[in-house]
């Protein structure tokens, strides 16, 4: 009898998959060299904080401070002056001077037209003004007040100088401060009327005067006195001044003034001559010539016809 065996059900249950290997774990790899000791990190943070210490305290050592100051360029400005309205002294630190800023505190001085600071690191500072040239030196009864061609007041000086001296009639100054303007028309109208001349006349011209009439009077080297009148017009007459006295010297006259105050006319009034002394003129000499009175001249292309020449 044969017997039969049962076959057996497949199984649907899925196949376990065998297990992955595991990845080697790499080793951490071995110091080159032995440990370092954890004091000295604490040394390098040390030194750091000291590096920055001093660099916060590099600015403020004594071995950049300025040791001198120098101002140059300055006549009517006085030093002290100039070195309190900078700001700036020695020892001062050399990284705390700014050009800039000080240049603009000395322009606050109307008596300085311009300024520049240079700096010889770190120990010397030079401070270089250019001051506003005076156009003319008021007569006052202590001396002098430096005008400037607007009127302001720039300095009082024993003597004039280089600027032009200039006299006002029944000058009444109730006061004069230095930087502000001189509180007298007339003498803002002959501080102006300095700073205008013509190059062709200015050498010519060792004063100016302002009369009673607010008219400008020039005295020449020559030591004649010009009239040029008002403001109306004046650069116009000033203009003809040279010309005039070319004319005036090339005729021999000896002047006592010149009045270009009428239009179309120069007016000359000679000098009286000096009579002889009494019984010096020879037997038969006539009489001395009576003195000329103030007579009109003409002017050789001056564009003025004159009214007649003597």
């Amino acid at each position: 009898m044969t017997i039969r065996g049962v076959p057996r059900r497949r199984s649907h249950r899925p196949a376990v998959p065998p297990p992955r290997p595991a990845r080697p774990v790499a080793s951490p790899p071995a110091p080159d060299g032995p440990a370092r000791p954890s004091g000295l990190r604490l040394l390098r943070f040390l030194a750091a904080i000291c590096a920055l210490c001093g660099l916060a305290a590099f600015p403020a050592s004594s071995v950049f401070d300025v040791h001198s100051v120098t101002v140059r360029g300055n006549h009517n400005v006085p030093t002290v002056a100039i070195l309190r309205r900078a700001g700036i002294a020695p020892g001062v630190s050399a990284f705390r001077v700014n050009a800039a800023a000080i240049r603009l505190r000395l322009l606050e001085d109307v008596r300085i037209a311009d300024a520049s600071i240079s700096l010889t690191f770190p120990r010397a500072l030079v401070v270089t003004v250019r001051e506003r040239d005076p156009a003319a030196a008021l007569v006052v009864a202590d001396g002098y007040v430096l005008l400037g061609a607007d009127g302001i007041a720039l300095a009082r000086t024993p003597s004039p100088g280089l600027a032009l001296p200039l006299e006002v009639d029944s000058l009444a100054l109730p006061w004069v401060q230095i930087g502000s303007s001189v509180p007298s028309s007339e003498a803002r109208f002959g501080a102006g009327v300095a700073a205008a001349l013509p190059p062709t006349l200015r050498p010519a011209v060792v004063g100016l005067r302002v009369d009673q009439d607010d008219e400008i009077v020039l005295q020449t080297k020559d030591g004649v006195a010009v009239k040029v009148g008002g403001a109306d017009r004046l650069d116009q007459r000033l203009a003809l001044v040279p010309e005039v006295l070319a004319a005036v010297r090339a005729r021999g006259i000896r002047a006592e003034y010149v009045d270009l105050r009428v239009p179309g006319n120069v007016i000359v009034k000679p000098i009286p001559a000096q009579p002889a002394a009494q019984g010096s003129a020879p037997a038969g000499a006539p009489p001395p010539a009576p003195v000329a009175a103030p007579a009109p001249i003409g002017v050789p292309s001056s564009g003025h016809a004159a009214a007649g020449e003597h």
